[in-house]
C-alpha cells in the first residue's frame, strides 16, 4: 500500500498545485490554508506515533491504515481532533462508466497543468471535477456538484468524461481518497476499496 499512497499523494500535490517532501515513513505536504497548514499522510504506520509529537496547531496527519481502530485511538490519545473518516479506492480505467449527460445540461473540458471537467446548465456551473495525471496514475479532486443538481446522476457523469481523458493521456489507474459522501458514488462507479483513512488535526 506504501506506493499506492506515494502515487496518490502525487497527484493530489498537483491537482492543488502544492509541493510535497519526502519523510522516513510519510509524506508531507505544505498546504498554508486556515485552519490546515501542513498535512502529513502517513506510508508507515510505525511512524504514527512519533508524528503525533510532530504534529503542531492547524497540523493535519492523515493515516491509510488496514487497522483503523488502533489508529483512531493512537492519534485520541494523543490529544488530535479526529476528523470525518475517508476511504482509500483505486479503479483501472480503461472501463471506467461514462454516463451522457441529461438533457439540457452541457460538458466543457478544459486542459492546462490538469484536467477539468464542467458541467453547464443554461450556461451555469451544474458539476465539476479535476484529474491530474501522474504518469500511469490518475486522481480525481474536487468533485462537486451543485445542490440544486443533485441527485441526477451529475457526479458519474463528470468522473466518466475525467477517465476518459485520462485514458486518452496514457494513464491506466484511478487512485482516490473518498468522503463517506462521495463513498456511494465511487462504489456505484466500480472503485474497489484499498484501506481506510483515518485523518486527524491539531486544534
Amino acid at each position: 500500500m506504501k506506493e499506492l499512497v506515494k502515487r496518490w499523494c502525487a497527484g493530489w500535490a498537483k491537482a492543488d498545485g502544492l509541493v510535497e517532501r519526502e519523510g522516513p515513513g510519510w509524506l508531507e505536504i505544505r498546504v498554508d490554508r486556515p485552519g490546515r497548514r501542513v498535512e502529513r499522510v502517513v506510508t508507515d504506520e510505525s511512524t504514527v506515533t512519533g508524528l503525533t509529537a510532530l504534529t503542531g496547531q492547524d497540523d493535519w496527519l492523515t493515516v491509510p491504515t488496514n487497522s483503523p481502530e488502533a489508529v483512531l485511538k493512537a492519534l485520541q490519545d494523543a490529544g488530535l481532533t479526529v476528523r470525518a473518516p475517508e476511504t482509500f479506492m483505486r479503479r483501472a480505467l480503461a472501463d471506467h462508466p461514462a454516463p451522457q449527460p441529461p438533457d439540457g445540461y452541457s460538458v466543457v473540458v478544459k486542459r492546462e497543468n490538469v484536467i477539468e471537467v464542467r458541467l453547464l446548465h443554461n450556461g451555469a456551473p451544474a458539476a465539476s471535477g479535476l484529474m491530474a495525471v501522474v504518469g500511469e496514475d490518475a486522481v480525481p479532486h474536487r468533485i462537486q456538484t451543485s445542490p440544486e443538481h443533485r441527485r441526477r446522476g451529475l457526479g458519474s457523469v463528470v468522473m466518466g468524461v475525467l477517465a476518459q481523458e485520462a485514458v486518452a493521456d496514457g494513464t491506466t489507474t484511478g487512485l482516490l481518497f473518498a468522503s463517506d459522501d462521495g463513498l456511494h458514488l465511487y462504489r456505484r462507479l466500480g472503485w474497489e476499496e484499498v484501506a481506510d483513512v483515518v485523518v486527524a488535526r491539531r486544534d
